[in-house]
C-alpha cells in the first residue's frame, strides 16, 4: 500500500511570511516617503515664513535707528552700522535672535536717502529700506515631491536666487531660503493729530466738537479758512493714557487710547482703538550759530522784531517775555512773501490784560519755550489765522521731575500749534463758545470751556519730525 505524501506546510508558511513582510515593507517605505515629503514641504513652508519675519524685522530695526536720530544728541543712532558708503546710507548684517528650532536668522539691512525721495515743498527726506532675511534649510536638503512648491519657495540649493553666484563663494554657503523686501518710510510731523497727550486727555464735559479742514485745498476750506460746510473727518485725538470727561464730545476722526476707555463721546466718525502708544521726541534748546542780540528781553513794553530769512538776523534769544497793559510784541511785518522768525525764550512767557503777541500775515513764527507759558485772553493774534504760522515748542527740562505748564487762552479765536510733550497743556476759553485752530501735544492736555477744535491738516506737512511711517512695501519675488 502506497503512503500519501504530506505537503511541506512549513515551506508554504515561509513563503507567505516572506510575501507579507515584503508587502508591509513596501507599505512602510511608501508611508515613510509620503510622511518625509510632507514633513519636508512643511519645513520649507515654515522656513519660508521665518525668512519673511527676518526681513520684516530688518525694516523695524531701520525705523528704530531713524527714530533715534530724531532725539537730541547724543542719541547713539546707527551705532554698529556701516556708514562708510555716504551720508544717509547705512548697512547692517546681524543675527539678533533665533528663528525656527533655534536656527539663527540672518538679517541684512541697507538704508539710503535718494535725492528723488525728498519732498520738494517741505524738504523732508523719505528713506528707502532694503532688507534680506535668510534662514538656512535644516534637515535633508532635497526638493519635495511637488517641484512647483520648491519653485514657489525659491530655495537657494546650489546658487543664490538673487545673484546667481554659487553658495560656496558666499559668507553663508549652506542651502537656504532668502526673502528680500523694500519699504519706503516718510517723516511724520509732531502735529500729525489734533490732540496727542502722553497722560490724561481731559475734554471737561462741555460737548465740544473736534474736526478738521485743509487750508491748502479749496475743496476742504474756503479762502484757506475753516468752513463747517467743508468739514473733514481727520480731527484725530490720541493719548498714552485715558480720555476723561468727554461730556458728549463729537469727534470727526479717530480716537485712540492706551488700554483706556473713551467714555462720553457721542459720535466718532473714525475708529476707536485702545492699543495706542507713542513716545514723543523730546525738545531740546536750539543751538543757533548766530542770533540778533537786541532785544534780550521784552518787559511790559511794545517791541517790533525783525523777520526775514532763516538766519541769525531773524533769530532771538530772550530771557523772558512779559506783556501787560497795552504792550504788544509784533513778530515781523506784514508781507506778501513768506518771512521767518524764531525766538528762544529761556524763561517765562506771560501775557495778561490787553497785552498781545501779534504775528502779521506772511510771517511764520516759531517760539521755543524754556519756562512756563501763561497767555490769557486774546493774548495771541495770528493775523492770517493759519496755525502753521505760529508754532510753540516746549523744551524738555533737564530735571524730568520738574513741572512745566502751558496755558493758552482765547476768548473767541485762537490759531496756533503747540508741541510740548513735557508740559501740562491747557487750552482756555473765556466762557462763550469759541474756536481753536491748530494742534496740541502735551504731557497732559486739557480743554477748558466750550472750545471747539478745528485741526488744520496742513500742519501734518510741517513742524518738527516726530516719527517715521511706512508708505510703501513690496517683496522682490524674482
Amino acid at each position: 500500500m502506497q503512503i500519501p505524501k504530506i505537503p511541506n506546510r512549513a515551506g508554504s508558511i515561509l513563503i507567505w511570511v516572506v510575501l507579507l513582510v515584503t508587502i508591509l515593507s513596501l507599505v512602510a517605505t511608501e508611508l515613510l516617503r509620503v510622511v518625509s515629503s510632507k514633513y519636508q514641504g512643511t519645513l520649507y513652508t515654515a522656513i519660508w515664513q521665518e525668512s519673511l519675519v527676518a526681513a520684516e524685522s530688518g525694516v523695524d530695526l531701520a525705523i528704530i535707528e531713524l527714530r533715534k536720530s530724531l532725539y537730541p544728541a547724543p542719541n547713539n543712532a546707527w551705532a554698529g552700522w556701516d556708514t562708510t558708503s555716504g551720508t544717509g546710507n547705512h548697512g547692517l548684517v546681524t543675527i539678533p535672535n533665533s528663528g525656527l528650532a533655534g536656527t539663527p536668522m540672518t538679517i541684512a539691512v541697507a538704508v539710503d536717502a535718494p535725492p528723488s525721495l525728498k519732498d520738494p515743498v517741505t524738504q523732508w527726506q523719505y528713506y528707502r529700506i532694503r532688507t534680506t532675511g535668510t534662514m538656512p534649510i535644516t534637515g535633508p536638503v532635497r526638493a519635495g515631491d511637488n517641484k512647483n512648491d520648491t519653485r514657489l519657495r525659491k530655495a537657494s540649493m546650489r546658487s543664490d536666487r538673487f545673484t546667481g553666484d554659487t553658495l560656496a563663494s558666499q559668507a553663508i554657503d549652506s542651502p537656504r531660503v532668502s526673502r528680500r523686501i523694500e519699504a519706503i518710510v516718510r517723516p511724520v510731523s509732531a502735529f500729525d493729530q489734533a490732540i496727542m497727550s502722553v497722560g490724561a486727555l481731559d475734554l471737561t464735559n462741555q460737548g465740544i466738537i473736534i474736526d478738521s479742514y485743509d487750508s491748502r485745498d479749496p475743496l476742504k476750506s474756503t479762502g484757506g479758512q475753516y468752513d463747517v460746510a467743508k468739514r473733514q473727518a481727520h480731527g484725530n485725538i490720541a493719548t498714552d493714557g485715558t480720555i476723561l470727561n468727554a461730556g458728549g464730545a463729537r469727534v470727526y476722526g479717530d480716537v485712540a487710547t492706551n488700554s483706556g476707555v473713551a467714555t462720553g463721546i457721542t459720535n466718532i466718525t473714525g475708529v476707536e482703538r485702545n492699543d495706542f502708544y507713542q513716545d514723543p521726541i523730546p525738545v531740546s534748546a536750539p543751538n543757533w550759530p548766530s542770533v540778533n542780540g537786541s532785544p534780550s528781553a521784552v518787559n511790559n513794553s511794545s517791541a517790533d522784531l525783525v523777520a526775514g530769512a532763516q538766519e541769525g538776523s531773524s533769530r532771538y534769544v530772550l530771557s523772558n517775555i512779559t506783556l501787560s497793559g497795552n504792550a504788544i510784541l509784533t513778530l515781523g511785518t506784514a508781507s506778501t512773501s513768506t518771512t521767518y522768525i524764531e525766538i528762544y525764550v529761556t524763561g517765562m512767557i506771560s501775557v495778561t490784560g490787553n497785552g498781545q503777541i501779534v504775528v502779521p500775515p506772511g510771517v511764520e513764527a516759531k517760539i521755543y519755550c524754556g519756562g512756563n507759558v501763561a497767555i490769557a485772553g486774546n493774548g495771541v493774534v495770528n493775523s492770517a489765522n493759519k496755525p502753521g504760522n505760529l508754532l510753540f515748542y516746549g523744551i524738555n527740562p533737564t530735571d524730568p521731575t520738574s513741572v512745566r505748564t502751558f496755558n493758552l487762552g482765547g476768548n473767541s479765536l485762537l490759531s496756533a500749534a503747540v508741541y510740548a510733550p513735557a508740559f501740562d497743556v491747557q487750552i482756555n476759553d473765556g466762557g462763550t463758545r469759541g474756536s481753536v485752530y491748530g494742534s496740541f501735544v502735551g504731557k497732559t492736555v486739557k480743554m477748558v470751556g466750550v472750545t471747539d477744535l478745528h485741526y488744520d491738516e496742513a500742519l501734518g506737512s510741517g513742524g518738527t519730525v516726530n516719527n517715521y511711517k511706512i508708505v510703501s512695501w513690496f517683496e522682490d519675488t524674482r
